[in-house]
């Protein structure tokens, strides 16, 4: 029979579905209406539709809307609810998103797969078919579209075959194991059953994760034994950085077998499996597909994942084994990754969606076993993150045992590294009063340059050393490196000083170097080509954790700032200068301002930075009233 009874968290209804709230108290119990249940039937992995084909075998429905029938197709059940699969984009025009969602209803405010100008990406999902036995897809720019299939879900109240069993998260094979080579390209591996799974098991659902894939290309997996399918769950850029996809591939006894044009390593995480016809019959592990909604954006509800903190989210409906969601990463801080887990239990040391690069907007789908407590997402490294809920997986919840780990705001420790137009802060110290927010560490010497040998300072008769011999003499590591240096430079190749900076400060362990640009000094158009280096340079996706801090238009129209050169500071632009660096840290952090922009105004939960605050106001911050100076 259909359970007729679930126990919902702080729950609300949606869309005829009850989900849950943000909250983490626990109200009375709700009853629902019920749901159909549904049990997972695998498809050999084909493609459905590619709009690059000459026949797409799909329907144009308007200029941003496609539409692709899924039930019926060869080996997919004609009464097929819901649909396991993997949406590809290809060349996307501009930044953009893809919404997948069943024909007939509205389109979610959710997306499903978020695009980059040019870039190949792809993300897994469990959607339900609508009308006609259909999926709509909805691209908000153009792009070109791959559907492949990997399994369905068809109605049952019970069933032996296609019940999910969920595990705690498991390594099944990681080919970095024992210093092993890189993988070739269109070379494969082959991970085995995992122990407890009986051999009739039908399919696993996995997390993959792509490590120094130095090519671009795609990932497939398939039954092991059999024919390598023509579709793929995942598509690494070359670039290496670390790419993962959750998926549920379909196994034979021997296992799955992953191949990639892509070379790199291959890191398989467990999540969970299908049983086969040997299982008991039971309504325990049947898949209950809901509309898509929201449960959680931190950039609007309470704190962001902190690096190394933990957010629990309360379960969108008890009892529950586990929930499919669509996870998406948001403004990390740098490179890294959340792992999704049971709340209240031992955080697994697997991840379930990993940032290739600071800022990526990164989604993967997510099947994660649910504790009496609901959900937590751990980030390695800071991110905001979305969690969209497309359905539930029935059984009992596990045990909730360890109490709520920390999310606590981190409070950045920054370089500054400088030349005599931020030496002022060493010359008035009093100014260092507006470094607020962080730790500071300031290292600023007259006549320094960047990565060449500095000129002899006609203030302190001293030659410093480089500013790329700051960073590496900077004891300790650093969040954030500051760089207010190189007016002592030349423009001629300031793009390769420009790229050893970078790289010092990375050594250092630091997310992201903010660069102010270069003040006009009454020699009109002499940094002209250094900014406009700077800017080429932050534009690179070689660069992504380059910052450039617009000082020269920030204070352009200042008054009482400078000395008569316009590059060197008086004592109200050295306050100025700490307190917009101190803002940036902030802004790039995504922490509340350090002071408001007024005596007594508000403060903002995140800073804006003061470029966009001069942009949007035409003012800068009341520095003598603020800081009383």
């Amino acid at each position: 029979m259909i359970r007729t009874h679930r126990r919902l968290i702080s729950a609300v209804v949606l869309a005829g579905v009850v989900v849950a709230t943000l909250s983490t108290t626990q109200p009375s119990p709700v009853t629902a209406e019920p749901l159909p249940t549904t049990a997972f039937q695998v498809v050999a992995p084909q493609r459905l539709a590619d709009t690059r084909d000459a026949v797409c075998t799909c329907t144009v429905v308007d200029a941003n809307t496609i539409r692709v029938v899924v039930a019926g197709r060869d080996g997919v059940a004609a009464d097929i609810a819901a649909a396991a699969l993997t949406i590809t984009a290809v060349a996307p025009t501009a930044v953009g998103f893809v919404t997948v969602f069943p024909t007939g209803q509205a389109r979610p405010g959710t997306s499903t797969l978020n695009l980059t100008a040019g870039a190949t990406t792809s993300n897994s999902t469990i959607v339900p078919v609508g009308d006609g036995g259909s999926i709509d897809l909805y691209f908000s720019v153009a792009t070109q579209l791959a559907v492949d299939i990997t399994g369905g879900f068809t109605a049952a109240d019970t069933a032996t075959a296609g019940r999910f069993h969920p595990t705690a998260p498991a390594r099944l094979r990681d080919t970095r194991d024992g210093g092993a080579a890189p993988l070739g390209l269109g070379e494969s591996i082959t991970v085995p059953l995992p122990g407890d799974a009986p051999a009739d098991a039908i399919a696993l659902a996995v997390n993959v994760t792509s490590v120094k894939a130095v090519h671009s290309g795609f990932l497939t997996g398939y039954a092991a034994g059999s024919e390598p399918p023509t579709t793929s769950f995942m598509n690494p850029d070359g670039s290496g950085a670390a790419r993962a996809a959750a998926t549920i591939l379909p196994v034979s006894a021997d296992g799955l077998t992953i191949s990639t044009t892509a070379g790199g390593h291959i890191i398989v995480d467990l999540v969970g499996w299908f049983t086969g016809a040997s299982a008991d019959d039971s309504a325990d592990g049947l898949y209950v597909p809901v509309p898509a909604g929201r449960l959680l954006d931190t950039r609007s509800a309470g704190s962001r994942l902190w690096a190394g903190g933990t957010r629990e989210l309360a379960a969108p409906v008890l009892p529950a084994a586990a929930v499919v969601t669509n996870l998406t990463m948001i403004l990390p801080d740098r490179p890294g990754f959340v792992t999704a887990f049971p709340a209240g239990t031992t955080r697994p040391t697997t991840s379930s969606v990993n940032a290739p690069f600071r800022n990526a907007i990164t989604p993967n789908l997510a099947i994660t076993t649910v504790s009496d407590r609901g959900t937590a997402y751990f980030s390695s490294g800071g991110s905001d993150l979305l969690v969209d809920l497309m359905g539930y997986f029935t059984g009992a919840p596990v045990t909730a045992t360890q109490p709520v780990p920390p999310n606590t705001a981190p409070k950045p420790r920054v370089l500054m590294v400088g030349d005599s137009t931020l030496y002022g802060l060493t010359e008035v110290p009093r100014t260092q009063g507006a470094l607020r927010g962080f730790t500071p560490v300031l290292d600023a010497k007259p006549c320094r340059r960047l990565v060449v040998t500095s000129c002899k300072s006609h203030f302190t008769l001293q030659i410093p050393n480089m500013a790329i011999e700051a960073i590496a003499a900077a004891p300790g590591t650093y969040d954030i490196v500051v760089i207010k240096t190189g007016y002592n430079d030349t423009a001629p190749g300031f793009d390769v000083a420009i790229a050893k900076i970078v790289a010092g400060a990375r050594a250092k362990g630091a997310r992201l170097v903010l660069w102010l640009t270069y003040s006009e000094s009454t020699k009109a158009g002499r940094y002209d080509a250094q900014n406009a280096a700077l800017r080429a340079a932050a534009a690179s996706p070689a660069f992504p954790d380059l910052v450039v801090a617009d000082w020269r238009a920030y204070a352009s129209k200042s008054v009482g700032w400078y000395a008569s050169d316009r590059l060197h500071l008086m004592t109200l632009g050295i306050w100025a200068t700490a307190d917009y660096i101190s803002r940036w840290v902030a802004a790039t952090s995504q922490l509340p301002c350090p002071v408001p922009w007024t005596v007594g105004g508000a403060i903002a939960p995140r800073c804006p930075s003061p470029d966009a605050y001069a942009a949007a106001t035409g003012t800068t911050p009341a520095l003598k009233s603020l800081y009383g100076n």
